[in-house]
């Protein structure tokens, strides 16, 4: 018994074989062609042409309901080689593009796989692309794909912070409490009930921290990003303007 294909299958099929028809009509060549010339005859990614082995193709930036393919503006268009074109549609993986998002993660050993070359990774990062989705990788792969040193400064922003943590500078204060004198800021991580706080020239904050390690590490955090050199400077010129207006009065 044979099997009939059902109508909206056939309409597809129809559909896309005319779709592909437009492609061979006289008026999308001479498109093709002006497009292509108007990019100086390479790929507005790459920089390739002809000349280097690659085939260049058309790609629609926007859609346009109702026209056909020759019937766009040029500047809603641009010449691509297959593999960048390819590349945009997400058929295949895009080189540039990625985006770093959100924080690190440590797994304490090479207990992870980077998921674009598979080298053992004991640091995480996620990278997302619109057109492929997310992906954890490496400190190298994610500064390769992004672009950009966001991964390795973290690294050495991480390891300053491990040198500061367990440096040998720290030691007990008047009350005990780990104290540190660090970019002239003197710091000491003093306890509150079965927390502890972080008190930084003579003010305690209100942030409560479940181990002297991470009240630690938000210190450093603080100090290096220069947050803490922010606030006291505003501390001093709030405390200037309202001297200056006391002796004015």
């Amino acid at each position: 018994m044979s099997v009939k294909p059902c109508r909206f299958a056939m309409l597809q099929f129809d559909s896309q074989q005319d779709s592909m028809k437009n492609y061979n009509r006289p008026e999308w060549r001479a498109f093709r062609s002006e497009v292509i010339r108007l990019h100086d005859g390479v790929c507005n990614r790459c920089q390739r042409g002809p000349d280097d082995g690659v085939t260049l193709q058309v790609h629609h930036n926007i859609y346009l309901p109702k026209r056909l393919p020759w019937q766009y503006p040029y500047e809603a268009c641009e010449a691509l080689c297959k593999g960048c074109h390819a590349q945009e549609h997400g058929k295949i993986m895009p080189q540039t593009g990625w985006e770093h998002f959100g924080d690190y993660d440590d797994l304490g050993g090479l207990d992870g796989e980077c998921e674009l070359c598979g080298t053992a990774i004991r640091y995480v990062f996620p990278v997302y692309h619109s057109k492929w989705g997310t992906m954890e990788v490496g400190e190298v792969c994610c500064d390769h794909l992004t672009s950009s040193d966001y991964a390795t400064n973290q690294m050495r922003h991480a390891k300053r912070r491990s040198r500061f943590v367990f440096s040998n500078r720290w030691s007990a204060g008047k009350s005990g409490s780990p104290s540190i004198v660090q970019k002239g800021v003197a710091l000491s991580i003093v306890p509150d009930g079965t927390n502890y706080k972080i008190r930084m020239n003579g003010t305690i904050g209100k942030l409560q921290f479940g181990s002297v390690l991470e009240a630690k590490m938000k210190a450093f955090d603080l100090i290096d990003s220069g947050a803490a050199h922010a606030y006291f400077l505003k501390r001093k010129l709030r405390s200037d303007r309202q001297r200056h207006r006391h002796d004015q009065q």
